[in-house]
């Protein structure tokens, strides 16, 4: 039976967000260099913020997001003794703010204790929001108070906003789709309208967004630079602790930053923060909605799947139990597949069904998995429920035979595709190997499916003493025909690539581990990893041992090959962050060390 979740005290909800430590990095800049430098190009055109904007010390003043001068905006005056005055007061200012860059910015825990001196506990500001989207705290089973979005696409307009975040939001609806996201469903409404239209109420969520957009434009310039992204990012995560620590009600639109920014630091390869981010996610979630009602809303739909995803990720790579409840996720099946029952014919609806139900078997095999390694349940009563479990895993897959002979969306030409390398290890060209139309997520369900299947046949070999069965170099071989197949489609959406990646590192390990193997993978891993998804450094030093080669744990390729300048600057960042957040909780490190996937790993064997 499901029952809704206890609400947690306001105060308690606070500090269980204040207590995830994020380093919030200064980015340099040549002051020297003026506002800006080529107006066509946004992300060089840096202005000072206005004088008369009040700034916290510790942490605004520090980090200003670009955005085109509007000097030539303002009329000219005859010089006066005031002008003269402001004008020294900015050059103080400018001075002020080149020496703040010289000092750390204070951790959330540092921000929180000034905090509260300087208030009081009953302390109540404005939410940033409308009040149509204010927080819904204290309702839960009430009306929908979360509406969907209140204007159509074509009313929504930037244009009260600097050029360089109107040219990111712009490219962000035209060029980011839900595959960037690693949404399973298509959500590109949610993306390029409802999430958008929150970012405009709220400053911390629109500079979140705009990096993340600014992250993957950068990535397709050959001058792009780490600080063309990095100032939104910083801009966003001291504007949310700012108000996490002001007293400011928490919102949605709080809710969608933490987990826009979490998404952010996965593409970084920062997954300790992510973990981080994923903790104060689930406090706002189990804060503002119950199990009864997380499905009344598109909105609500979007952020539980947002955040189940992260949540199954950290539960993966650590080995470590899921945050949230099992009944938050089974709350997501049971809605889509009586939907689906109620559209029969509605592909939607059934690939929507699909997804949830695979979800829901991948989380009870995470907590099955756990509770064996914490001593939860004896070896008898593992074997007895994974026999359920493996039933559950191969009848979703013959469920979804109807949708898979359907030959109005099964791909049968892959004209104007690249020529197939003599090199290949798969054939990505096979007939009816592909799906387009409603049913080109079904590829990435697929992946999942055999993703999940290789771990669970692999890991209860390993726990049961027992060899592991043939077949697994098979499922990784068609796993990686899948993912080319996206590669190569002339057709496949943008961002496609990096949707398809999930399952490529399982499928690495199970490959026959001679050199046209072996350096097929290494290619696909250096392409993803140039597009802007960041592995971490254990993930090729496990590789490097696998497969016997020291030198992957700098590059994927020999000699540097397509190694790019702003990825080795993304590694850099974020491998310098690391060793700052030592003796962190055994789940975070686990995570760091992807302890769920390589513990008890045999590289002679595997």
């Amino acid at each position: 039976m499901l029952q809704a979740p206890v609400v947690q005290p306001r105060g308690q909800s606070t500090q269980s967000i204040a207590e995830q430590e994020v380093d919030v990095i200064p980015v340099d800049r040549d002051e020297s260099k003026g506002s800006n430098s080529d107006p066509a190009n946004p992300t060089t055109a840096i202005s000072e913020e206005s004088d008369s904007e009040e700034q916290d010390p510790g942490t605004e003043s520090r980090i200003q997001s670009p955005s085109v001068s509007k000097a030539a905006e303002k009329p000219a005056h005859t010089e006066s003794g005031s002008r003269k005055d402001s004008r020294s007061k900015r050059a103080t200012s400018r001075r002020q703010r080149a020496e703040s860059y010289k000092h750390p910015i204070p951790s959330i825990e540092e921000i929180k204790q000034e905090s509260e001196v300087r208030k009081s506990p009953e302390t109540e500001e404005s939410s940033p929001l409308s009040a149509s989207q204010s927080s819904p705290r204290g309702h839960h089973h009430g009306d929908n108070l979360t509406p969907e979005s209140s204007m159509s696409p074509e009313k929504l307009s930037f244009s009260h906003l600097p050029s360089d975040q109107r040219f990111y939001l712009e490219y962000l609806r035209n060029n980011v789709t839900y595959h960037h996201y690693f949404f399973r469903n298509n959500t590109n409404y949610f993306i390029h309208n409802i999430l958008i239209e929150h970012a405009l109420s709220c400053e911390p969520l629109l500079h979140a967004v705009i990096g993340f957009a600014a992250y993957h434009a950068t990535l397709e310039r050959s001058d792009g630079r780490i600080q063309d992204f990095l100032c939104y990012y910083n801009r966003s995560v001291s504007l949310l602790l700012k108000s996490l620590v002001g007293g400011l009600k928490h919102t949605e639109a709080m809710l969608l930053t933490i987990l826009q920014l979490a998404t952010f630091e996965e593409y970084l390869g920062d997954w300790v923060n992510l973990i981080g981010h994923q903790k104060a996610a689930h406090s706002m979630l189990i804060e503002f909605y119950a199990v009864e009602t997380i499905m009344e809303s598109e909105l609500r739909r979007n952020i539980l799947a947002w955040y189940a995803r992260f949540d199954l990720f950290v539960g993966f790579m650590s080995g470590y139990e899921t945050v949230l409840g099992r009944e938050w996720f089974g709350a997501k099946e049971r809605f889509h597949r009586e939907r689906a029952q109620q559209r029969p014919g509605d592909i939607h609806a059934r690939m929507e069904a699909a997804v949830a139900s695979h979800r829901f078997i991948a989380l009870d095999m995470a907590l099955l998995f756990a509770k064996l390694k914490v001593g939860g349940i004896s070896l008898p009563e593992f074997q007895s429920e994974n026999e359920v479990l493996t039933a559950r895993i191969e009848d979703w897959g013959q469920s979804l035979g109807p949708l898979l002979t359907d030959e109005r969306y099964i791909v049968t030409s892959f004209e104007g595709a690249p020529k197939q390398d003599e090199d290949d290890i798969v054939d990505p060209y096979r007939p009816g190997g592909l799906f387009r139309g409603p049913l080109f997520q079904m590829n990435f369900l697929l992946i999942d499916w055999l993703g999940t299947n290789i771990m669970h046949t692999y890991q209860t070999a390993l726990i049961t003493g027992r060899p592991a069965p043939p077949g697994l170099s098979e499922m990784a071989l068609e796993l990686c025909r899948v993912f080319e197949s996206v590669e190569y489609w002339p057709e496949s959406d943008r961002g496609s690539i990096l949707q398809a990646q999930a399952g490529l590192g399982i499928a690495a390990l199970f490959l026959p581990k001679d050199e046209r193997h072996t350096m097929w993978i290494r290619r696909k891993l250096a392409k993803i990893e140039s597009q802007g998804y960041t592995y971490p450094p254990t993930l090729r030093e496990n590789m490097a041992a696998l497969w016997g080669v020291p030198d992957i744990r700098r590059w994927w390729l020999p000699n540097d090959e397509g190694y790019p300048p702003l990825v080795r600057s993304i590694r850099s960042f974020t491998e310098g962050r690391t060793p700052k957040l030592a003796g962190q909780p055994k789940p975070t490190e686990a995570v760091r060390t992807m302890k769920g996937l390589f513990d008890k790993l045999n590289f002679k064997d595997s």
